[in-house]
């Protein structure tokens, strides 16, 4: 009852956690102390727990919101402490926490597994294997963007508008109308740290991806797997168009020979050089699409974005319509947008 004051309340900290400083007034900085503390453990631990995370999929502690005594414990409690002692002594050094992870024997491991590994550690929590999960909704699109050659990289600014679905922004898909004005080319494909987020209209080829809503705050990202998103790497729009762009970028910088175009895609999209089975498979593909398009079971010019008439329907637009469509398939491999 606020006509009935209580006993005078001052800032605090709750009595289980390190003893708050005694001061006569304590305030915002006194706080920012008490969380940096030599006698404050959880703060570091959180941190570090956070970063390893990133890196691994999952953190030493899979709860990564709560680290107290109803979460789950820690799966490997030393090398926390070992880490949160690193943070703290190298002066809350973010940079030499990155270091050390990614320098070690454990995340340079391969991803690969065995039988026996699989059925004493199938959740890797022991570390036997090296992480493999698919990456965050936001990097699915760069990577995409980047192997196309149509990342821009830009650093900082406003936000941008890539196409979406216009009848997303009106009622009752929405709270109210609201503006998505297309930004322009270039800006379309910068980064999608930049893509523009309403609360509660997310950007459906992000929030298919399990990129967080804008209504409530998200410690822990989960990793679906369905139909929907291999749908969107197929067919939506943004997609169709890098689809095309790489296209484009292996026909024109990948050689002349169907196997040095390949590897080139190979290396843009995956890292690697491209197997003999899989050259062998591709190359079926690539025959076997070519030949609809030659057909005329499928048009060149729509793949391509281009008006149907003679002129666009060349030999050379035929090919560069197959390796569209091999484009499409490379792209949408589970290996292009996993971390392993």
């Amino acid at each position: 009852d606020f006509l009935k004051p209580g006993e005078q309340v001052t800032p605090g900290a709750p009595a289980f956690l390190n003893s708050y400083r005694d001061t006569p007034a304590p305030d915002r900085l006194d706080f920012a102390r008490w969380l940096v503390a030599d006698d404050a453990p959880t703060t570091a631990r959180t941190v570090v727990n956070r970063i390893w995370q990133a890196y691994f999929g999952q953190g030493l502690v899979t709860t990564p919101e709560d680290l107290g005594s109803q979460s789950a414990p820690p799966s490997h409690p030393e090398l926390l402490d070992w880490l949160a002692v690193e943070l703290t002594e190298s002066g809350w050094d973010l940079k030499h926490i990155h270091k050390l992870i990614v320098t070690s024997n454990t995340y340079r491991q391969q991803a690969v597994s065995t039988e026996k590994l699989l059925a004493v550690d199938p959740n890797n929590q022991l570390l036997s294997r090296g992480a493999r999960f698919r990456v965050r909704a936001e990097v699915v699109r760069d990577i995409a963007l980047a192997a196309s050659g149509l990342l821009n990289p830009e650093v900082g600014g406003p936000s941008v508008f890539p196409p979406a679905p216009e009848f997303l922004f009106k009622p009752p898909s929405s709270y109210g109308p609201k503006i998505w004005n297309l930004s322009n080319t270039s800006e379309q494909h910068r980064r999608s740290l930049y893509v523009h987020r309403y609360r509660s209209v997310p950007f459906p080829p992000l929030q298919v991806f399990d990129a967080p809503k804008g209504d409530a705050a998200c410690i822990r990202r989960t990793r679906s797997n369905t139909p929907l998103q291999a749908l969107v790497m197929l067919n939506e729009p943004q997609f169709v168009e890098i689809a095309r762009a790489l296209g484009q970028r292996i026909v024109t910088e990948g050689g002349t020979t169907f196997e040095d175009r390949l590897q080139y895609a190979f290396l843009q999209t995956l890292s690697r050089p491209a197997e003999a089975q899989e050259i062998a498979i591709l190359k079926g593909l690539y025959d076997q699409q070519l030949h609809r398009i030659e057909a005329g079971e499928v048009s060149a010019p729509d793949l391509l974005g281009l008006t149907d008439s003679e002129e666009n329907r060349t030999p050379q637009n035929q090919q560069l319509a197959a390796w569209t469509i091999l484009a499409r398939a490379i792209l949408n491999l589970d290996e292009t947008i996993t971390r392993q």
